[in-house]
């Protein structure tokens, strides 16, 4: 049965399935953003001339955002202004006619896949290492890198995101570690596992593989992943502001 929107109750509203939508949010930045990095029409039969409409929700605030036409809309990192920093995201994601009432496709309660861009695909957890602060594993069934931290220096994950010299420092070698492998794998982007890291990727502008008998291009390729890693986080910065703040200190 088709789901009533907000907009009008119209018929023939067409399910968007929620495996169609990747949706990222960046809680990392003194701004929260959101990105519509993917939204699979194929197969489907729908009018011309949509607009891609996204109602980005927490709390009991939401805040509605329009992307453009489902041709070209806007997948950057869209800045929200009306949301707090307390309670659950969700997001709809509706197409709609532009000056119009009439809701063609809709999708509700849309959860986002990763938080500050990378979650989804880089996990902090802690474990008994002995002498070792950390340790880095890829877990090719799961398309992700494990950030293991020594629970005798950290209790929890949030414990350890907090100390921005142990993220600062640690991070890039998880994403090195983790373009290394797929590097290496041909195909290994169009693997389900790998989705979020795939539109990751694609969302920071690297749309091509490495060439799988070229060692130099692979090296090349994860150079590239591991520089746009770092500046979507601006580590030097981070760091450099945690120094400055621990010799004021």
């Amino acid at each position: 049965m088709p789901r009533l929107s907000t907009l009008s109750n119209p018929t023939g509203l067409v399910d968007l399935e929620k495996h169609r939508i990747s949706i990222l949010i960046d809680e990392s930045s003194k701004r929260l953003a959101f990105s519509l990095a993917r939204l699979d029409l194929a197969d489907l039969t729908l009018p011309p001339g949509l607009n891609v409409v996204v109602i980005a929700r927490r709390g009991n605030a939401e805040e509605r955002v329009d992307l453009g036409p489902v041709a070209s809309w806007n997948k950057g990192f869209i800045h929200l202004t009306e949301l707090g920093d307390e309670g659950t995201w969700s997001f709809r994601v509706l197409l709609v006619k532009p000056g119009s009432a009439m809701l063609a496709a809709a999708a509700e309660n849309i959860r986002p896949e990763g938080q500050g861009d990378s979650s989804s695909f880089i996990a902090l957890e802690p474990a008994d290492l002995g002498q070792r602060p950390w340790e880095i594993r890829v877990l090719e069934q799961e398309g992700r890198a494990v950030l293991y931290f020594n629970k005798e220096i950290y209790h929890s994950s949030g414990e350890a995101e907090a100390d921005k010299f142990f993220i600062g420092m640690i991070l890039p070698e998880a994403a090195r570690q983790l373009a290394a492998w797929v590097a290496r794998i041909p195909g290994a982007l169009a693997e389900p596992p790998w989705e979020a890291f795939r539109d990751w990727l694609e969302l920071h502008g690297i749309t091509e593989e490495p060439d799988e008998d070229n060692d130099d291009a692979q090296d090349e390729w994860c150079a590239t992943v591991v520089n746009a890693f770092c500046e979507r986080f601006q580590f030097v910065a981070l760091l450099r502001e945690a120094r400055s703040k621990g010799v004021e200190e």
